[in-house]
């Protein structure tokens, strides 16, 4: 007894949803992965419609072989459109084409759809079956022989290579029965076959989404309106999130249930710009102490960068300090260059005040940047800050 190859095997017997409930369900799924599909750029610049019909030019040049240019889409971006749309045409998932349609006729109980609502919901059952048969649609078949030029089986459909482009080439490794053969074809002829496979289903899958929007606001159908605003794609703005609290632990931490980790003791909060920067680039770190007189009043961390001979400091994310090291010379071991120091506070409001407060207490701040060669740059700052605008007293970095 021989056995049936792929496309002959009998299909299982598919059901119809349970009920109304499973039926809007079923397009509510859809809705949200037809979307997916929408936002794909090959349908925004509509040059998918152009791969649904096989093209290829043929060009003939005196004295040279006779040309044939295959037009395909960019490999890497339509490979992303098929994985979009491919759910469609797997009957074990719950957008499988097959599957919406009888939701749709579920849910209309009896009511005929007219005019350009029946034509298109016909037209997309008609091409999916098409795609579903192979054979019945198809635009091409290609036929291989032996060496002896004998036919090797029936001849293929492109839906059919197409189809094995999907299977073998990009999803799975084990082709079987006809896809098998397929698979004996150059990748260009599966890759060719595959992409106005894959366009054909994506015009079906854009053609009911535009259709079950239509209905479901004449026909008052209820699908959940949620699955026209989730989202269901990655936009410029994901990259980027604003958050109010993050914090670095050592690897393997275990937070106990109910603990902020930010309570833990080797906790780093890295929402603090100061305390990133040194957790970043350690090498950038300081530590700047507040003086009144020689009585110390407070020490908190401060993270700095270079940039030319310009030296800033950031100060527990509260102030910012610039000054030119351009007047120090390397042939010193110890000098005083004076400079102005520049100075600025912030936007952050709470690191501002509490800062502020503990410079009102003060006469002036010291810290230790590394220099040039391995050597130190002290930088002695008298303060005399009474309000935001007011700028430092003459000061004093030394090296």
């Amino acid at each position: 007894m021989s056995k049936k190859t792929d496309s002959t095997k009998k299909q299982s017997k598919l059901r119809h949803p349970v009920d109304d409930l499973e039926a809007r369900d079923i397009l509510r799924r859809f809705v949200i992965r037809a979307r997916r599909v929408e936002a794909h750029s090959l349908v925004q610049n509509n040059s998918v419609e152009k791969y649904v019909k096989p093209s290829m030019t043929i060009s003939y040049k005196e004295g040279q072989p006779t040309r044939i240019k295959y037009i395909m889409p960019d490999q890497e971006i339509f490979e992303s459109l098929a994985a979009r749309t491919r759910p469609c045409i797997l009957e074990s998932e719950p957008v499988y084409l097959e599957k919406v349609f009888r939701s749709i006729d579920m849910l209309l109980d009896g009511k005929q759809l007219t005019g350009q609502a029946k034509q298109c919901f016909d037209f997309c059952r008609k091409k999916f079956r098409d795609l579903h048969d192979k054979n019945n649609g198809e635009s091409y078949s290609i036929q291989m022989y032996d060496k002896d030029n004998v036919p090797e089986g029936r001849p293929l459909s492109d839906l059919l290579i197409g189809e094995a482009w999907l299977y073998s080439d990009l999803v799975h490794a084990d082709p079987k029965g006809d896809k098998a053969r397929a698979a004996k074809l150059s990748y260009r002829d599966r890759y060719y076959a595959g992409t106005s496979f894959f366009s054909m289903l994506t015009i079906v899958i854009i053609n009911m989404l535009n259709l079950i929007t239509a209905i479901n606001k004449q026909f008052q159908l209820n699908i959940d309106k949620k699955a026209w605003k989730e989202q269901v794609v990655a936009s410029a703005e994901d990259s980027e999130v604003a958050t109010e609290k993050m914090v670095v632990l050592p690897p393997n931490t275990r937070v106990p249930e109910g603990i902020d980790p930010s309570a833990l003791p080797a906790a780093i909060d890295v929402t603090s710009p100061t305390e990133a920067i040194r957790f970043i680039q350690p090498e950038h770190s300081t530590d700047v102490i507040f003086l009144r007189r020689k009585e110390l009043v407070s020490k908190v961390h401060g993270a700095f960068s270079w940039e030319n001979d310009v030296l800033s400091i950031l100060i527990a994310d509260a102030l910012v300090l610039e000054l030119s090291t351009a007047g120090a010379s390397q042939a010193e071991s110890l000098q005083r260059v004076e400079t102005r120091i520049k100075h600025r506070f912030t936007a952050d409001t709470e690191a501002t005040n509490s800062l502020r407060a503990i410079m009102h207490k003060c006469d002036r701040l010291l810290t230790v940047i590394p220099y040039k060669k391995g050597s130190l740059l002290y930088v002695d700052c008298p303060l005399a800050v009474k309000n935001d605008k007011q700028s430092a007293n003459n000061s004093s970095p030394q090296k």
